[in-house]
């Protein structure tokens, strides 16, 4: 019942506040005048299809109809939004009177005294760049649609009337460097402003998870094209140097991102080292033949097998493992980076021996079977460890003594393979150590060397012995 009385009070009151009569009240919504008194004596509620025409008579809205009571705050915010339309409103027209006088005033000026216009376009981008930040956020209030992208309307139209500044600047003053300079400036707002427009809700949602890859590369290609201009306008060559060398300097730190963030198949999401190694390897491998080619070198065939070598020892373990290659080289995973290392080896040596000029087979041979004799030592203990057909303890036992012999062995084959061809053998530069043990006296000069050949001797027997009694207990 209260709640009737409140609903019939507020109608009362508002009725009497906008000067209506019951007759004339009851009229304008086609009912009868007991009908309303009875409303608002609160005996009754009108009928539901006749709120909507209620509110519209009393001028209320229909939250406060059905609560009785007048809702101050939202009259405040509708009052608060006409306000700030007719501030919009007035500032627009007062930007149109002060842009449009400039602009007329400059006009009027530079035909006067030139007789035509040439300094007023650079008046009248400076306006337009003026208007991007003040104008265009003013009018884009206007329409919704234009509301939400407020702000990349206001950067295009601020970079756009920058650009054309410059254009004009340069045309006024009869210079050529126009192109550096809006290259540059489009470098410079991407950095700063691309992040924000990154953020806008209207960026499709493919695009969402790679954000960072997207402003990476866009920052990318703005710099290498500043570089290309840059190379125009000073008439060098160096541009296809730069950008690779750019290219494979950023990549170590871009393409971790970019693959992280970008989608790939199921067969690459899962072999992305393998992607960065390969794509990393094959800008360094393209900066060596730019360099090579701009300097005018051939030295492009021993730099990358050098530097194929360098990587493959580090690189070439974790690639292997995510290649899973089928058959037998997926199961001797070991075998194959040692064969492929040791064939890089081989090919490093014969180009650099082809680099001295004037070589000699003998010089081939020399040099190979220098750099294959140390190389027999880990193709020996990994041999040793990974297929000898044993326990554990005996492979340990084997590579241990492999080591021993190759210490005691290598000087001799160094000095077989130097000595008939460099003449090596003469008594100071001495290889031979097949009896190292007769100067090995404490104070002798191969002491170290004799103590650490005997060092892996005896571990080859202690390993030898704990291996054979563990065997023939468990026989």
């Amino acid at each position: 019942m209260d709640n009737k009385k409140t609903f019939g009070m507020f109608v009362l009151q508002r009725r009497r506040e906008l000067g209506m009569t019951q007759k004339e009240f009851a009229s304008r919504l086609f009912v009868t005048e007991s009908a309303v008194s009875k409303w608002e004596r609160g005996l009754s509620y009108p009928d539901i299809t006749l709120l909507q025409n209620i509110c519209a008579v009393l001028e209320v809205s229909e939250h406060e109809l059905l609560s009785g009571s007048e809702d101050t705050r939202q009259r405040d915010s509708h009052r608060l939004a006409e306000r700030y339309i007719k501030l919009c409103r007035r500032t627009r027209l007062s930007q149109y009177i002060f842009y449009g006088g400039i602009l007329l005033i400059c006009a009027l000026v530079n035909l006067s005294t030139a007789g035509r216009l040439d300094w007023f376009f650079i008046v009248l981008f400076s306006v337009l760049l003026c208007a991007s930040l003040t104008l265009i956020p003013n009018l884009c209030v206007m329409n919704s649609l234009w509301e939400q992208r407020a702000p990349l309307l206001s950067l295009a139209g601020f970079t756009v009337s920058l650009e054309l500044l410059l254009l004009s600047c340069c045309l006024y003053v009869g210079g050529s460097w126009f192109g550096l300079a809006g290259v540059a400036v489009l470098f410079g707002l991407s950095l700063f402003c691309l992040p924000f427009l990154l953020r806008s809700p209207l960026l499709p949602e493919k695009f969402c998870r790679c954000k960072l890859s997207i402003y990476l590369a866009v920052e990318t290609v703005m710099l290498l094209l500043l570089l290309l201009v840059c190379s125009f306008y000073t008439g060098g060559s160096w541009f296809i140097l730069t950008a690779c060398a750019l290219l494979f300097g950023l990549g170590l730190f871009f393409l971790p991102v970019f693959l992280r963030q970008l989608p790939l198949p199921q067969s690459l999401a899962s072999r992305k080292f393998t992607l960065y190694a390969g794509l990393e390897t094959a800008l360094l491998l393209l900066l060596l033949l730019v360099s090579c080619i701009h300097t005018g070198g051939s030295w492009f065939l021993l730099a990358a097998a050098a530097v194929l070598l360098g990587l493959g020892l580090v690189l070439l373990p974790p690639v292997l493992r995510q290649l899973k290659l089928p058959g037998f080289w997926g199961r001797n995973l070991l075998l194959l980076y040692f064969s492929l290392e040791s064939l890089l080896l081989v090919l490093v040596v014969i180009l650099s021996t082809a680099a001295g000029g004037g070589a000699q087979a003998e010089d081939y041979l020399v040099n190979l079977l220098v750099s294959l004799i140390p190389m027999s030592l880990p193709w020996g203990v990994m041999l040793c460890l990974r297929y000898l057909p044993a326990i554990r303890t005996l492979r340990f036992s084997a590579a241990c003594g492999c080591t021993a012999l190759w210490l005691w062995v290598w000087p001799i084959l160094m000095d077989a393979a130097l000595a008939p061809v460099y003449g090596w053998h003469d008594g100071i530069n001495n290889y031979t150590l097949a009896t190292p043990f007769v100067n090995a006296l404490p104070w002798g000069p191969w002491a170290w060397y004799a103590g650490l050949i005997l060092v892996f001797a005896a571990a080859a027997l202690v390993l030898l012995s704990l291996g054979l009694s563990r065997h023939f207990k468990s026989e």
